[in-house]
């Protein structure tokens, strides 16, 4: 064998070598092992297709706001990041609002009958939580970095936890049941009353809706606070018609009285 076929020889043996250590390094196998989790929760939650097809979501229910005091909700939510969310507590409509951009409010349970601009605080959670695909949808080209924290066991469910850093800074704890590959646990670092405290967020009850998977009951866990409070699903609408001045803020909006939609 000639000097020269040697050396060919020796540059691609060394070539394989090196894309053999790059491919099982520690990077590229985290990698492969989020590409495969997120591909399993799409797949999972209705497929690619199915998603795609979705511009906009419905959904109704009952909201627990503790106390004993359970009240209606509408939550709409429209591609890209619009969500709408109304509730009726003491027969007047609480709104919080974003069009994706700007958010706004209606709280007349703390006096604040008219329409105001969120917080920034308040505007980047809510837009951190507007979008209709979940998290993990597209991850990459909306500018969610994905890492795998590890493994634990929630509710008696062997999950892998995913931590989440969203593109306005916020970050998320994702648990995916390690069978399904469907959403156990969302926590998050929330600012409330000016304090911030981590609420975390359970999945149950996912039911199919024309050709997709939707959790229909949900209960959220507040720091401080040893009570869960429920959120159950009543009524899901896929691509309901709904106009995007629903998300804009008002010059002026009289309460309703009621939930809308």
């Amino acid at each position: 064998m000639s000097k020269k076929l040697i050396a060919v020889s020796l540059a691609f043996a060394l070539a394989v070598l090196a894309l053999f250590l790059v491919y099982n390094s520690e990077p590229m196998r985290e990698t492969r092992l989020v590409t495969s989790l997120v591909e399993r929760n799409l797949d999972a939650r209705g497929g690619a297709e199915a998603w795609a097809a979705v511009s906009s979501l419905r959904l109704k229910g009952q909201m627990d706001l503790g106390q004993d005091m359970v009240v209606p909700y509408v939550l709409d939510q429209k591609r890209p990041g619009k969500m709408c969310l109304e509730f009726v507590f003491d027969g007047e409509t609480s709104v919080q609002c974003t069009d994706g951009k700007t958010g706004w409010k209606i709280a007349p349970f703390r006096g604040r009958l008219k329409p105001e601009p969120m917080t920034e605080a308040e505007l980047r959670e809510t837009a951190d939580s507007s979008d209709l695909f979940g998290l993990l949808y597209n991850h990459a080209a909306r500018g969610i970095a994905i890492d795998v924290v590890g493994q634990e066991v929630v509710d008696g469910r062997n999950t892998v936890k995913l931590q989440l850093t969203l593109p306005r800074g916020g970050v998320r704890w994702l648990y995916l049941d390690a069978e399904t590959a469907l959403e156990v646990k969302l926590e998050a670092v929330r600012t409330i009353a000016r304090k911030e405290q981590r609420v975390e967020t359970f999945y149950y009850d996912w039911q199919p809706v024309d050709g997709l998977l939707i959790s229909r009951h949900q209960e959220t866990l507040t720091e401080g606070d040893p009570v869960r409070h429920s959120l159950p699903v009543e009524e899901v609408t896929v691509n309901p018609p709904i106009d995007d001045t629903r998300f804009a803020m008002p010059a002026s909006r009289a309460n309703a009285g009621g939930v809308s939609g």
